[in-house]
């Protein structure tokens, strides 16, 4: 198995990440934390529904889609089966961490946020699942893509994550934690069934 030079600092990194999030995510809300939720949660109403469409890349149709797309273009398991398999156990492993920390949604942990469509009012907060999905494709999908395109899928994983704390679904650090998980998730799946037919461009 062949391990590229960036795979173990990238899986290390993640990891890291994703423990220091939790760590202060189970401690409650930093004030820095809950201006910058203030900052993004209480922008006009009107992007709302504006987000919402691209806000369900993080949503389990997000990896149907998405690997529906990948066989179409490069007629390749590896990273039709990475996008779908490797979503839908984000997903899953996003459940297992907030069982773990145990962190509520926004309405739980601050006195007032401006609720907007789909804003959840039950379940853990802490990590976002939707951007642990997100990520976890943009991982999976990066050797197979060149600059142009790896620009595109983190600019829409950041969408995800933005949309997420403007509908007041999770809390800043959340979205740092899913997106954590959601490198550790795709890393992990490169490790295990490598990049194989992978364009020159793409590992670039």
């Amino acid at each position: 198995m062949h391990v590229g030079p960036d795979r173990v600092p990238a899986i290390l990194g993640a990891a890291g990440v994703l423990a220091g999030s939790s760590a202060v995510a189970a401690h409650g809300v930093p004030a820095a934390e809950e201006s910058a939720f203030h900052a993004i949660n209480e922008l006009p109403a009107w992007l709302a529904p504006a987000l919402w469409p691209p806000m369900q890349i993080g949503s389990l149709w997000g990896p149907v889609v998405g690997g529906v797309l990948a066989w179409r273009r490069w007629h390749d398991w590896r990273p039709t089966a990475g996008v779908v398999i490797g979503g839908v156990v984000a997903w899953q492993l996003a459940k297992v961490v907030k069982e773990f920390v145990r962190r509520g949604r926004p309405l739980d942990e601050l006195e007032h946020i401006a609720r907007r469509m789909g804003t959840p009012k039950d379940g853990r907060g802490f990590p976002s699942g939707h951007t642990a999905v997100a990520v976890t494709m943009v991982t999976v999908l990066w050797p197979w893509v060149g600059p142009s395109e790896r620009a595109g899928l983190v600019a829409a994983a950041v969408v995800v994550a933005f949309a997420r704390i403007q509908v007041g679904a999770h809390l800043p650090i959340d979205t740092v934690g899913g997106a954590a998980l959601g490198v550790l998730t795709g890393q992990l799946w490169r490790l295990v069934v490598g990049d194989g037919g992978a364009s020159e461009e793409g590992r670039s």
